[in-house]
């Protein structure tokens, strides 16, 4: 490439456009030069990487050179005349510099001397048209003179004889003229037509036959107006006013009514095509040196190419504008040149803030240097790059994009430009977390589900292993949620499980994982232990964490939490041994009191089997109904007089024997076989009632119910069945409730009380004392009986001043004062009874009075007697 010379005097070339449809490409440019006026239009070639620079037009006519071949690589034929111009002996050194093109001046004076302007142009042009004319006419004149001499030839022979000679020569030097003119037309690319006054064709060139097919005798004296459609012809003949003469060409009186005319039109060929091609007409009047009006001279460039291409690239942008996807262009070092549409939509930015700017602007630095070099290797060695990136949009989100990118080079294979289509992927991502979520989280708690914590725990034993550290795995088992979930509703328990899970992520590392199993069911993974002392230390936060209250709506509601803890590697090497360790030790908190943690030790999972065994022969035992009720009674602490019985379960096991209630109930409750057995509890209560209380004025069988069975929805409905099917009057049952099972939901317990009471039936509290004890809730229930546990019965040792007998006393007196029959059970000796006796308790049932008795027993013992 040429470098620019000290000391030299230089001229820029200006307005640089390339011309790709020529062959091969050049660059057309202006050249201002001193002391001319116009510029100068010039070629420029690139040859071997050396710029040469040569006039745009033929320096012998003034023929524009911008289309015409480089033959044997460095010459133009201009194909006016065949006139050779020789790039490296006619054509000038360019220098390149900072993207500029120069031309020493040193060059100028042969360069302005070679070169014709563009004024010389069209008046060369015009020299020919008036030159054809001034033939036309002379042509005209000679004939008439031919005419003359001929008439008066034998007269004048001899004094015509020089005159002959010289007209001969003159006649020979027109016809060459007209000869050269012919040529000159025929080489014209355009095709030219000349009318007459009528609008006939007088004159051709040869351009014309070769487009439309005809020979030039089928064309002469033709109307200029039956080559153009019908359709063409009517769009004129509509746009001209009303003439005073005849028309005879609508083409004709147009040029003439505006002095000339260009338009688009179609010429009509001799043989119909089926893409009928476009030319531009270009036209002018034609006058006699006289000024007389003779014609018109027409010519029609076919640009029936350049239409396609406009076509082509309006299709093309509207395909980039209306895209779908986002289309940026850059040029090699990566600035932007061109978005459509579609890339500001996707990335938030307007088309003039990313223009000029680098594509670093849309990097959102969630790639490595190692992706980055990886995409520019396949662009500089294949040209293409497809596959996903991540970038960022003007609002500072991530963006997940499918992009290809393709190299665009030129004829020389040099890359002029990168063109970019991207595809917004950010639906498809989110689907496919949605997917993930589905198959690996929770979707109520968002916490991972029974896949991924099998995942991670063994990902974690893995690590435990090779590190030589402890693992502590925590299963834990919300108390009372059941109970909370069937009386309040489904929606309540799933606020619970959010809530829960809340207050267990809050108490745990960032290294630690919780996640929920199944139902009330949640786990937590502690790795890298050392010791045990972390795990005891988390325990017991879960464990205070969880006995806080917990609103859910107008619903105040109290869980606890009972939790199994196994340790890896002491209590298990695979994931089914350590989960199925840490499952155990959690029943055994839930069996010894709830609210507690355990580790697990080797005697519990004989103790688990056990467990297993027992639910499995209860679900048979309801089944086939081996159980049986016992009754004991109940008598009035002032005279003895008997007032009621309670209903106690046994179960009689097969193979065992008589098994009391504390061995079952608890497991029924745990599984929901507490609702069917309660329902044969309450069944079988309510015959036997019948049989004793009908002939025994207010004698009562007391009954019962566990909260799962009181808050169940159809509970009221099974109790009006039983009624109904057993017959007995609701007068002589009467239901027991605990503090506990009150407290669960205190509004929907209190409904379902006053339903119980509007139906005759008794309604007594169990185990007061024990639980919250609150005097308001003893205003708002609607009970008649207020039952003292048997603990409080069981601590008094005698002493009528102690702080035990206090506590009786005070609970006689609160049932005295609010209307209430107080009944004390577990009542054992005889100054147990003494202290209730004189404090004005009104019943009481124990050991001291009788045991639970079968019904026959019950009934030989206290109805017969």
């Amino acid at each position: 490439m040429s470098q620019p010379i000290a000391n030299t005097a230089l001229a820029v070339i200006e307005a640089l456009k390339i011309l790709d449809s020529a062959g091969p490409p050049r660059w057309a440019g202006r050249l201002q030069l001193p002391g001319r006026q116009r510029p100068l239009d010039i070629l420029l070639f690139n040859l071997d990487g050396e710029y040469r620079a040569v006039p745009a037009r033929c320096p012998h006519q003034g023929y524009d050179l911008s289309a015409c071949p480089l033959r044997n690589g460095d010459t133009l034929n201009c194909p006016a005349h065949g006139h050779r111009v020789s790039l490296k002996t006619d054509g000038y050194p360019v220098t390149a510099l900072d993207g500029q093109f120069f031309v020493s001046l040193d060059d100028v004076e042969r360069l302005q001397a070679v070169a014709p302007t563009g004024d010389e142009s069209s008046r060369t042009v015009q020299q020919l048209r008036e030159e054809v004319e001034q033939l036309r006419l002379a042509n005209l004149k000679q004939e008439r003179q031919i005419l003359v001499i001929t008439q008066t030839m034998d007269a004048m022979l001899s004094e015509t004889e020089a005159q002959k000679i010289a007209l001969k020569k003159r006649v020979g030097q027109q016809q060459a003229l007209s000869r050269f003119v012919e040529s000159v037309m025929d080489t014209m690319d355009d095709l030219l037509l000349v009318i007459d006054q009528s609008g006939q064709i007088r004159r051709l060139n040869a351009a014309v036959t070769r487009e439309l097919g005809y020979g030039e005798a089928e064309l002469l004296g033709v109307r200029i107006d039956d080559l153009l459609p019908a359709a063409e012809l009517r769009q004129l003949a509509e746009q001209l006013p009303s003439l005073p003469w005849p028309l005879n060409s609508v083409l004709l009186e147009t040029i003439r009514l505006n002095g000339r005319y260009s338009g688009e039109h179609h010429l009509l060929g001799k043989v119909p095509l089926a893409q009928q091609p476009v030319y531009w007409l270009n036209s002018s009047l034609l006058h006699s040196a006289q000024g007389k009006f003779e014609g018109a001279v027409l010519t029609a460039l076919d640009i029936s190419e350049l239409k396609n291409r406009k076509a082509q690239l309006r299709l093309s942008d509207k395909v980039f504008e209306n895209s779908g996807e986002a289309i940026f262009i850059t040029d090699p070092r990566g600035t932007i040149l061109e978005v459509n549409a579609a890339f500001c939509a996707i990335t938030g930015y307007q088309r003039h803030e990313v223009l000029g700017q680098n594509t670093r602007l849309l990097k959102s630095h969630l790639h490595d240097q190692a992706f980055y070099d990886q995409l520019w290797q396949s662009l500089l060695n294949q040209g293409y790059w497809k596959g996903e990136v991540w970038d960022r949009r003007k609002n500072g989100e991530f963006c997940p994009m499918l992009t290809s990118i393709n190299a665009v080079t030129d004829e020389q294979g040099r890359l002029t430009h990168y063109v970019a289509i991207a595809t917004d992927i950010s639906y498809q991502k989110q689907t496919e977390q949605d997917l993930k979520q589905l198959a690996y989280y929770d979707m109520l708690t968002k916490l991972p589900n029974r896949a991924l914590f099998k995942d991670r725990l063994e990902q974690e034993m893995l690590l435990a292993e090779r590190n030589q550290s402890r693992i502590a795995l925590f299963f834990l088992d919300l108390d009372h949620f059941k109970v909370i979930n069937d009386t309040l509703g489904h929606w309540a328990g799933d606020c619970l499980l959010q809530i829960v899970a809340s207050r267990i992520q809050s108490c745990l590392r960032k290294s630690d994982t919780v996640s929920r199993l199944s139902g009330d069911e949640f786990t937590i993974i502690l790795p890298g232990l050392t010791g045990i002392s972390v795990a005891t230390e988390l325990a017991q936060q879960l464990i205070e964490v969880m006995e806080g209250p917990v609103q859910l709506n107008e619903h105040e509601v109290y869980i606890g939490v009972s939790i199994g803890i196994a340790v890896f590697p002491d209590d298990g090497e695979d994931f089914y041994t350590l989960t199925k360790h840490a499952d155990t030790a959690m029943y055994v908190s839930k069996s010894k009191g709830r609210g507690t943690f355990h580790y697990f030790e080797a005697s519990m999972n004989a103790a688990a089997q056990q467990r297993l065994l027992l639910e499995n022969a209860l679900r048979m035992a309801i089944e086939q109904e081996e159980f049986q009720l016992y009754y004991q009674p109940k008598a009035f602490c002032a005279d003895g007089g008997l007032c009621g019985a309670e209903a106690l379960i046994r179960w009689r096991r097969p193979g065992i024997g008589m098994m009391p209630p504390d061995a079952f109930i608890g497991i029924a409750e745990e599984t929901g076989l507490i609702v069917p057995l309660g329902k044969w509890i309450l069944k079988t209560a309510c015959l036997q009632a019948k049989v004793w209380a009908g002939g025994r004025a207010g004698f009562r069988v007391a009954i019962n119910l566990s909260p799962r069975q009181l808050l169940a929805e159809d509970f009221i409905a099974v109790l009006d069945d039983i009624l109904s099917r057993t017959g007995v009057e609701p007068g002589w049952i009467e239901l027991e409730i605990t503090e506990s099972l009150v407290m669960h939901d205190v509004d929907k317990a209190t409904d379902l009380l006053r339903q119980i009471r509007r139906r005759g039936i008794h309604v007594a509290m169990d185990d007061f004392g024990t639980g919250y004890s609150s005097l308001s809730y003893l205003k708002l229930l609607p009970i008649q009986t207020l039952k003292i546990d048997r603990s409080f019965i069981k601590a008094y040792a005698g002493d009528p001043a102690s702080n035990e007998a206090a506590f009786i006393k005070t609970i006689v007196s609160l049932g005295q004062i609010l209307g209430i029959t107080v009944v004390a059970e577990g009542v054992e000796n005889q100054f147990q009874l003494a202290l209730l006796q004189s404090c004005g308790c009104h019943v009481y049932q124990g050991y001291y009075l009788a045991p639970p008795l079968s019904a026959d027993e019950f009934q030989c013992a206290w109805i017969d007697r």
